[in-house]
């Protein structure tokens, strides 16, 4: 138990006390309920700094990984600005070769139609020249097409005997050439390379059996390449035979390897008649029904002349030839009978000689059996209609045969 010393004392501080919080009872019951709301507004604030805080951490992380991201980001882009500057400085000097090569080519299509109108503008003093300002001289033909067949391919005019007729040229390969006023196989021959087909370049050597041997021209052409070893011609008119004989005679260097034979082949030993028009250049045909579908044939038909010819059977002959000459290389088959290519190749075919021949070209002038179908072992390298009867071919055999791939863009 607590006892006073004074009592009185302690009722007066007690009662003194007590007055001082009635009179401040209010300020301390608004502190106090003051101090609860900005407790509970502190504890809300902690809880949003909290909430924030996390928020602000994922932010960081989030910015970390960006940064990351975006410094990727830029080194790549520097690396493709990089690229690019070279793209830009490779495509900037390409243009200059582009312009520099866009100028050479205006510069080279100005000169040429100078060159063309020049040549428009001195056509006929060209021609005269070319002609020695004798070209009346040259009777029946086309004295254009002559000339320009010589101009553009660098053919040069010899010699010219009108009372003859009688012209003589040169090639310029130095192919010394005779013909009178038909001159459409030379044409074909040397002006628009005619039997000039890439495997004559890859064999290593090879021999020619020119059967249609017409005026020697392209048993000429073959010979000249030093690959050739030999031709084996076979004409069957004698008066062609006769002209094959003096182009030989004009080219001795080359003459030697070219064996002239003057009869046909066929599939069978024979006397036939032949059809031809005189003067004309090599449309003599064995077969009646080519009459009736080539153009100069429709043209000339009455000066038509028939003869007997002789035939030899052509698997026999070149089965001799291949033997007797102990023959390795590779083989050449060029044909153009004017209509019995047919017949000839069915031969061959059916003794077993067409096995032997590694390149076989010509024409066809009487529609028969598909030579796809027919020619089994070999590949088509050119087939040119110039009628629906009549079109030039070369086929090759499928070991040489050998197609390179093609650009696609």
């Amino acid at each position: 138990m607590v006892s006073f010393k004074n009592p009185f004392s302690f009722i007066k501080k007690a009662n003194r006390t007590f007055n001082i919080y009635l009179e401040n009872y209010k300020r301390i019951d608004s502190f106090l309920n003051s101090y609860e709301k900005d407790q509970q507004k502190t504890e809300k604030f902690i809880k949003k700094y909290e909430h924030n805080q996390q928020k602000t951490e994922k932010f960081i992380k989030k910015y970390e990984h960006n940064q990351q991201k975006t410094e990727k980001f830029i080194k790549k882009y520097e690396h493709n600005q990089q690229k690019t500057e070279k793209f830009i400085e490779k495509n900037e000097h390409n243009q200059q070769k582009i312009n520099a090569f866009v100028d050479s080519y205006t510069t080279i299509g100005e000169n040429l139609k100078i060159a063309v109108n020049t040549f428009n503008q001195n056509y006929d003093s060209c021609k005269g020249y070319f002609f020695n300002g004798d070209e009346n001289s040259f009777e029946m033909m086309d004295t254009d097409q002559f000339f320009q067949m010589c101009f553009f391919n660098n053919i040069q005019l010899l010699s010219h005997s009108p009372s003859e007729n009688r012209i003589y040229l040169e090639t310029e390969e130095g192919i010394k050439l005779v013909t009178n006023n038909r001159f459409y196989t030379i044409g074909e021959i040397y002006a628009r390379d005619g039997y000039s087909v890439p495997q004559l370049y890859q064999f290593k050597e090879f021999v020619v059996f020119d059967i249609g041997m017409n005026r020697g021209y392209a048993a000429l052409k073959f010979a000249n390449y030093d690959s050739c070893k030999a031709v084996y011609g076979f004409e069957i008119n004698q008066d062609t035979y006769d002209f094959a004989i003096e182009n030989l005679d004009l080219n001795p260097e080359l003459a030697h390897k070219i064996k002239a034979y003057n009869f046909g082949l066929s599939d069978k030993d024979d006397e036939i008649d032949i059809y031809c028009l005189p003067g004309s250049d090599g449309i003599t045909t064995t077969e009646l029904e080519f009459t009736n579908v080539q153009a100069e044939w429709l043209k000339g038909k009455e000066q038509m002349k028939i003869k007997k010819a002789n035939v030899k059977e052509a698997s026999a002959i070149i089965l001799n030839i291949l033997k007797k000459g102990n023959i390795n290389s590779n083989i050449v088959l060029k044909i153009d009978t004017e209509g019995s290519e047919h017949k000839i190749l069915d031969n061959l075919i059916d003794k077993d000689v067409l096995d032997k021949v590694d390149l076989i070209m010509g024409e066809n002038h009487l529609l028969g059996e598909d030579l796809d179908e027919k020619l089994v072992g070999f590949k088509n390298i050119s087939k040119k209609f110039y009628t629906n009867d009549i079109y030039s071919f070369c086929y090759v055999k499928d070991e040489y045969f050998k197609k390179l791939p093609q650009a696609k863009f």
